[in-house]
């Protein structure tokens, strides 16, 4: 992915600057002193044009030929600050109530409720019945998925997309949730029912979620799962072509994209296979407190308590659900040479407090939100000599979320000196 100047994306909040240092107490490699004199070196390379007038680097690291190796440091504190949220709107006909709440509270209560959970927030909206095919669904209004608004943060478009919610049928109590999961996460589609999807680049799913940042499915509903978790009310494969997707496949998707379902439940009867269904959901995706409790919440028969249900929700994954975190690097395609052959090493550099997450030493587990988090990348130049202009390459340093979410990316600039000396302040854009 080419460096971006836009950190408004991001889904962490940086507390430190970045610093570039030099030294040996971090435990990653020290290269031998050694005199350059006396080393068999390539040509100085022709000093590459900028790749990008557009890249923007949040540091510059001088990295001269065969010296001990720099050092990039951050520092973040572990929460959601940026997310896609999708609503997930069952529309079969027990659910007017819900909708009609959705509708009410949507502009004045949940939207700017949850943007003071998360600053930088996005909403789409999709609905779900079932597939008109007898006895699952009707064919004449019935679907297993519909998209209604792609993720925007366009508060006007979201509300017109549930204004054009409308309850359907859905025939028998089981529904489609469970296509209606895979489709949101793949973006497959099921012919001849939904069309398959395309999203533009740094986007993925089918609401075209943004990369960066976490991304959050409220799933509304009163009723058991079609195909649900341990194969329950399978569809019969006679009567539906092509076959629709399983729990395992579905829950399988939305892990691959780091997708979090919060269950809103609004069944009469809590002992029903819906609310165990929406509990599964919430455990396969990680949507978990740190006590183990999946976020799933009753908003009442007619959706009386929807808005705080939400609301609650939100707060619990914010405050509440912990993530893996690790760092990686990625080499910027567009200049002459892979800078991942600088890269000696990452290492962690300890979680503030302590017990806010287990440091494994080149990552962190069930990081807690509020915990302060650091990673040292070590940088060294084993390959390119000093030439009569000073030498410019980029790459950048990925933080992620549970081994998908892209938190946070910060764009370095590493410079090989010239002979003159001529380093970072000579080249900064």
């Amino acid at each position: 992915m080419s460096p971006s100047a836009t950190k408004g994306a991001l889904a962490l909040a940086a507390l430190a600057a970045l610093a570039g240092g030099c030294g040996s107490k971090t435990g990653l490699r020290v290269p031998e002193e050694t005199d350059a004199g006396l080393r068999d070196m390539p040509a100085p390379r022709d000093m590459p044009a900028p790749p990008d007038a557009a890249v923007i680097s949040d540091v510059c690291i001088d990295l001269p030929p065969d010296e001990p190796p720099a050092f990039v440091d951050a520092q973040f504190v572990a929460r959601i600050a940026t997310a896609d949220v999708l609503f997930l709107v069952d529309v079969t006909g027990s659910m007017s109530d819900e909708i009609d709440r959705i509708r009410e509270t949507l502009r004045d209560v949940l939207v700017p409720r949850l943007a003071e959970e998360i600053p930088d927030i996005q909403f789409s909206v999709a609905e779900f019945a079932d597939f008109p095919v007898s006895p699952y669904g009707d064919e004449s209004q019935d679907l297993p998925f519909v998209l209604r608004q792609t993720s925007t943060a366009n508060i006007d478009q979201v509300q017109r997309a549930v204004d054009r919610l409308a309850t359907r049928s859905g025939s028998d109590i089981p529904e489609s949730h469970v296509e209606a999961l895979y489709q949101v996460a793949t973006g497959a589609g099921i012919s001849p029912w939904v069309a398959p999807r395309s999203c533009p680049a740094e986007t993925i799913g089918y609401p075209c979620f943004r990369t960066a940042g976490s991304r959050i499915v409220l799933l509304f509903t009163d009723a058991a799962m079609h195909n649900g978790p341990g194969g329950s009310f399978p569809y019969d494969a006679p009567v539906l072509r092509p076959t629709p997707a399983d729990y395992e496949q579905a829950a399988g998707a939305l892990q691959s994209i780091g997708a979090k379902v919060l269950g809103l439940y609004s069944g009469a009867d809590p002992t029903d296979r819906a609310l165990p269904d929406l509990e599964r959901v919430a455990r396969d995706t990680g949507a978990v407190t740190e006590s183990g409790e999946p976020i799933v919440l009753d908003i009442g028969f007619r959706g009386e308590r929807l808005d705080t249900g939400v609301i609650d929700a939100i707060q619990q994954l914010v405050q509440e659900v912990p993530i893996d975190i690790d760092a990686f690097v990625e080499d910027y395609p567009l200049d002459a040479f892979d800078a991942l052959q600088f890269v000696t090493g990452i290492t962690t550099t300890g979680a503030v407090p302590a017990s806010g997450a287990t440091d494994l030493g080149d990552r962190y587990a069930e990081v807690r939100p509020g915990t302060r988090v650091g990673f040292r990348v070590g940088l060294a130049n084993e390959t390119i000599p000093r030439g009569p202009e000073p030498q410019v390459y980029y790459l950048t340093v990925v933080l992620r979320g549970d081994g998908v979410t892209r938190l946070l990316e910060t764009t370095v600039q590493v410079v090989i000196p010239s002979l003159g000396g001529e380093g970072c302040e000579a080249t900064r854009l």
